[in-house]
């Protein structure tokens, strides 16, 4: 074809440009007929815009080289071939030029291209989201990435506050000077855009604002020139965050991707808002616990020594009573006497052991590679005199290095041997510590063969000032397991115990092991 006309059309060109031949269809699609160009020179028919494309490339043919390029005509996009043609000694005499009409697949390339752009601006700015905690960032950044891949002049972020009943600017491009973070829109009025949007479960397309029936546009739409555009609800429908619109000062008619693509940038955005709120009210309630257990702490450290200085002043005065008029009282007197020097010496070791529970978290020792054997050394030791008197029989396995707290971690042991000692039964103490490792985690075991402990208490065990036995059985704080477990639960872990009465216990802790050291 010659030129721009057509599917199927050709043209024969001298060294002129000038069409000797014109035939082909397509010709019906453009104001240019075969009969205008035969006959005429390139320079003579066609506007200067085109010929810029056009005779360069013919007057390369002309020169030998071939050449394929597009012209734009009459709101059509056609494709051009040129070959040259020679004569009999070799000479370019003349061209032939052949055209086809490629709109639609132009179109077609052209909207696989705005999608795909699409489809990574969405996935660029969910990406985003789960990197930054600035939600202004992520707004602002939308608004520029939805307006760019639309074409549009604006986009906005509006929020809307349900007490004043108003959307307010938060983020945005295009919009004057100083509108964004002041500028607000009716979340209520009859004719407000924003507030049709509002009251719709799906997004709102505005192809033209100046023929639009269902609203008119806000000053914030108007003043600027806005006709056509895209606003969608950001989160719940029932329970809205604010809107997300775009809006261009043309008439558009927006595809069905381009509608979703700006109701996914809006869920991007619902969804980095409900996750920050959520983050901060979780940052809230760890902020209101740490102030609690700050102040329980401060309770605590306050009440031992409040309540052990009268118990220090109630247990002197009963030994002194004691001491001077003993020979005074009857054996009944001097067994209430015991009962209340007892009892007194038993409340001060609650409050003491009260104290070590709430100071658990915060006044541990970093959490660093500790050796189990040499920890379960020192707890040997310091029980020499009790394991010796008791003849208790105690089996220590090779232990793992775990990440603890070495003062704490001896806490635990220590208890837990007391324990068994403590609750062996008639039959000498005999005691096994075992471990085992499984990746990341230790999990270390001590067995006794005691009384053992019915399951209706295997939980309850680890309740503060729970008792087993009675105070007269068993004169023990109440809270060694308690703290036992919190200490464990500090260093990430868990404590259980598993137990049949008469059999015997075994009460296990995980630990988190040293990497790169296994048993």
């Amino acid at each position: 074809m010659t030129e721009n006309f057509p599917n199927g059309a050709v043209g024969l060109l001298d060294a002129d440009l000038r069409h000797k031949l014109i035939a082909g269809q397509g010709f019906e699609k453009v104001d240019i007929s075969a009969s205008d160009l035969q006959g005429e020179r390139v320079q003579d028919v066609y506007s200067d815009e085109m010929l810029d494309v056009i005779e360069p490339n013919y007057r390369a043919t002309l020169g030998g080289e071939p050449a394929t390029f597009e012209v734009p005509i009459q709101g059509r996009m056609l494709e051009f071939r040129t070959h040259p043609l020679t004569n009999e000694n070799g000479s370019v005499h003349a061209l032939i030029a052949m055209s086809q009409d490629i709109t639609e697949h132009k179109q077609r390339e052209q909207k696989l291209t705005q999608q795909a752009r699409q489809q990574q601006v969405v996935a660029d700015l969910g990406q985003l989201a789960l990197e930054t905690d600035d939600l202004d960032e992520l707004m602002d950044e939308s608004s520029r990435q939805v307006a760019n891949a639309l074409g549009n002049d604006y986009c906005k972020v509006l929020e809307l506050d349900s007490e004043t009943e108003e959307l307010h600017l938060r983020q945005g491009v295009g919009w004057d000077a100083g509108l964004v973070g002041e500028a607000t829109v009716s979340a209520v009025e009859a004719e407000s855009q924003a507030a049709y949007t509002l009251e719709n479960d799906h997004p709102i397309v505005v192809e033209d604002l100046g023929t639009e029936t269902r609203f008119s546009g806000p000053e914030l739409l108007t003043n600027h020139g806005v006709r056509s555009g895209i606003s969608t609800i950001i989160g719940p429908f029932d329970e809205p965050w604010g809107i997300l619109g775009t809006h261009d000062t043309t008439r558009h008619t927006f595809s069905e991707e381009d509608v979703s693509f700006v109701q996914s940038v809006a869920n991007i955005l619902a969804e980095a808002i409900e996750r920050r709120q959520y983050q901060s009210e979780l940052e809230q309630t760890v902020a209101d616990l740490e102030e609690s257990n700050n102040r329980l702490e401060q309770f605590a450290y306050a009440a031992s020594h409040d309540l052990q200085e009268p118990l220090r002043m109630v247990s002197s005065y009963l030994r002194l009573i004691e001491q001077r008029y003993e020979n005074e009282l009857d054996e009944e007197g001097r067994e209430f006497l015991d009962f209340a020097v007892n009892g007194a010496d038993w409340m001060r070791a609650m409050i003491e052991g009260l104290l070590q529970y709430s100071r658990v978290e915060t006044k541990g020792e970093p959490l660093t590679p500790v050796d189990l054997n040499e920890v379960v050394a020192d707890v040997r030791d310091d029980l020499d005199i009790r394991l010796t008197e008791s003849d208790t029989e105690l089996e220590v396995e090779e232990l793992p290095h775990v990440l603890g707290d070495e003062t704490q971690l001896g806490q635990v042991f220590q208890n837990l041997l007391d324990n068994a000692i403590t609750y062996s039964g008639e039959d000498s103490p005999r005691i096994q510590i075992s471990a085992e490792q499984n990746g990341t985690e230790c999990t270390v075991s001590v067995q006794d063969e005691g009384i053992g402990i019915d399951p209706a208490e295997h939980d309850r065990i680890f309740d503060v000032f729970h008792r087993l036995q009675g105070r007269d059985e068993d004169d023990g704080s109440g809270i060694g397991l308690a703290l036992c477990e919190r200490i464990v639960e500090r260093h990430n872990g868990e404590m259980w115990v598993e137990s049949t009465p008469g059999e015997g216990s075994t009460f296990s802790i995980t630990l988190p092991a040293v990497p790169g050291q296994e048993i």
